[in-house]
């Protein structure tokens, strides 16, 4: 093979891969595949709006005292990288290769799919990164003369500076963090350069390690675009730091929608191009002689050959739903029985389920118990000099997020959205594990945050007028700690710092958790618009704890950590009751899947009755034809690659 014709692979894959699927074009599928994605088109008109709104608002002026003009007056200069160009390489350039790339292989799914996620990606990181600038507010390093051209600061009676610049300038000098050049960057050339090492097979270990430079060159860009910014003293090293982590979490997120892994055998395509494939072979598959003429087999049986049995009714039994295609017709009798199995309803299951977890429910009220007492008693008073006041002085405000709508967010916003899905599916099993689950998350976080609280006992960064509320700072002449002269109330909740106390972390990202599995966002059907219901809770979460930032409760430490507490514990607790959202029955909670065995075992005895319907058990181990592969694998392998329980299942067709 010559060189041409080696480079030829690369963009056009596997030759029979392509005769098979051939015909899939701009003119012949691209009304069909923009038609099946109108709404993320709808989501990503709605995500420009967004963005717009987010951009014209102004930000959080957050309070700047005299003492913290240190790293805030390096020279005000232009941007090295404009703004106007960032689109043109984050977004105009990874469209151009997606061009070139289906002038080669003539696939409307790829080019369809990758422009999408591509839009996803810097939109979605858009929206994301200007929220957070709005709502933290942090000074750019430039700020002193972006706030004082002529030179000469003003503050106020509580420190705070008395801008008197131009008022554009100083509106853009409050949205430092995080970086937007940044994290449009690694959003549009991280999605492009796992674009790339996906079509050149980077990771094929076949050791053509010059594959790595076309893949690491896009990144190399980013991050150049990123040092300018601090170069250009418009961004902390912090900013640029976090702007280019939520970019390339966003773009490995929106890409993995639509394309498998880099390193996967079959990386170069779309999840949508091989379902084409196969639904080729599939349809050459069915059509045989019979007779002298062509039949076309029942496509349930057909697919049903992965176990070389009868179909099982029981595979489509899911929350009271049994598909109507079967190649069967059971009895009256025996067709009530499958329902009564799939409905379970508080009415007929749950007491039973409470029952069966009662002593859950009493370990959650003994952490209500202990919650309580760790709020009454006192914390750690720990030591606070005089020359440590510098990041205690910011002025004392009421919170913007009062502790009565906590509960609020963390806890019945979710409820809600538990109940509507519990009103559509009608399982018991689901809504109790799901409230059970919400419940742990939020008080086990509770405990864990308000324990170490009381241990730490850290000021929070508004301490000195807690302590000291007339403004005169006393301190022990031996040991210059503070000797305040404050309500003992205000004193004590000075010192519970860290981490940060408001849960919304918890409760919302337990709902982000069971959100992604009911709508089933790993479905691998591009649908990438999913990802902004998930993403909408931890965005609501993440600015919950900017406000407390923002109200001088609590350090940028404090809010991180708590953060990361909450989103773990939730990520625990959900484990415990419903399997990831990327398994094939990520939907439902593990009792559920339990039971419907247990049901499954117990009809075999049925199969011996030569006056009722054969149903066999499902092989575990049994083993079929996966259709990307073509090979025999088990069905233990098949749970991580596509799902059983789909919405083609749910509305009575079989589909692979």
């Amino acid at each position: 093979m010559g060189w041409k014709d080696k480079i030829r692979t690369v963009f056009q894959g596997n030759t029979n891969e392509i005769e098979l699927g051939c015909g899939h074009t701009i003119k012949s599928h691209g009304s069909s595949v923009a038609r099946i994605h109108m709404h993320d088109w709808f989501i990503l008109l709605l995500l420009v709006v967004i963005e717009v709104v987010l951009y014209v608002v102004g930000p959080f002026h957050r309070y700047v005292g005299k003492d913290m003009m240190t790293d805030l007056k390096y020279p005000m200069k232009d941007n090295t990288v404009p703004v106007w160009s960032v689109p043109l390489y984050a977004v105009v350039l990874p469209i151009i290769i997606f061009l070139f790339v289906y002038l080669r292989r003539r696939d409307v799914y790829d080019l369809h799919h990758s422009i999408l996620g591509l839009l996803f990606a810097v939109l979605i990181t858009a929206v994301i990164t200007d929220a957070i600038k709005n709502g933290v507010g942090r000074p750019r390093p430039d700020f002193f003369w972006r706030c004082f051209p002529d030179g000469k600061d003003e503050y106020d009676q509580w420190g705070d500076v008395k801008c008197h610049g131009k008022a554009s300038d100083i509106k853009e000098g409050h949205k430092s963090f995080p970086s937007g050049h940044t994290s449009w960057s690694f959003a549009g050339l991280g999605f492009l350069s796992l674009y790339l090492a996906g079509k050149i097979k980077a990771f094929d270990r076949r050791g053509h390690v010059a594959k790595l430079c076309i893949v690491l060159l896009p990144l190399l860009m980013a991050s150049l675009v990123g040092v300018s910014r601090v170069d250009d003293y418009w961004h902390h090293w912090q900013d640029v730091f976090t702007g280019g982590m939520i970019g390339l979490f966003v773009a490995t997120f929106c890409y993995l929608q639509f394309f498998p892994a880099p390193y996967h055998t079959e990386g170069w395509g779309t999840y949508a191009y091989f379902r084409a494939v196969e639904e080729v072979r599939s349809s050459r598959q069915h059509v045989h002689s019979t007779n002298g003429g062509l039949e076309i087999e029942r496509p349930e049986v057909q697919l049903n050959q992965r176990s070389g049995t009868t179909p099982n009714p029981f595979e489509d039994v899911e929350y009271g739903r049994i598909s109507k295609t079967k190649a069967f017709s059971p009895s009256h009798s025996l067709l009530q029985i499958l329902f009564q199995l799939g409905a379970h309803t508080f009415r007929n299951q749950g007491v039973e389920v409470a029952r069966f977890h009662m002593h859950d429910w009493l370990i959650l009220f003994l952490l209500v118990v202990i919650d309580i007492v760790l709020n009454v008693i006192e914390p750690f008073h720990r030591f606070v000099g005089s020359d440590m006041m510098t990041d205690l002085r910011y002025p004392l405000k009421d919170n913007t997020i009062p502790f009565w709508a906590v509960p609020i967010i963390a806890i019945i916003l979710p409820l809600l959205v538990i109940l509507v899905f519990y009103f559509i599916r009608k399982d018991v099993y689901d809504v109790h594990q799901a409230i059970l689950g919400l419940l742990y998350s939020v008080l086990i976080t509770s405990v864990l945050t308000d324990a170490i609280k009381d241990a730490v006992g850290r000021p929070r960064p508004d301490f000195f007028w807690r302590c000291f509320p007339d403004g005169k700072g006393v301190f022990d002449p031996i040991t210059s700690n503070v000797k305040c002269t404050g309500l003992k109330s205000v004193i004590k909740e000075g010192h519970k710092s860290f981490p940060s106390g408001h849960r919304s972390f918890a409760g919302l990202g337990f709902l982000a958790w069971y959100l992604s599995g009911k709508i089933k966002v790993f479905d691998r059907r591009g649908h990438v618009a999913k990802l902004c219901l998930v993403f909408l809770p931890l965005l609501m979460a993440a600015l919950v704890a900017v406000s407390r930032v923002d109200d001088y409760w609590h350090h940028w430490q404090d809010v991180f950590a708590g953060g990361l507490l909450g989103l773990t514990v939730a990520s625990i607790c959900y484990l415990q009751f419903f399997p990831p959202p990327y398994d094939i029955d990520g939907r439902m909670p593990h009792v559920h899947l339990q039971r419907l065995a247990e049901q499954r075992t117990g009809t075999q005895s049925m199969s011996n009755n030569p006056g009722c319907l054969t149903i066999r058990q499902p092989e575990v181990d049994s083993m079929y034809v996966q259709p990307e592969h073509g090979i025999a694998v088990s069905e233990h392998s098949a749970r991580e690659t596509g799902p059983i329980f789909d919405d083609d299942v749910e509305s009575g067709r079989w589909r692979h």
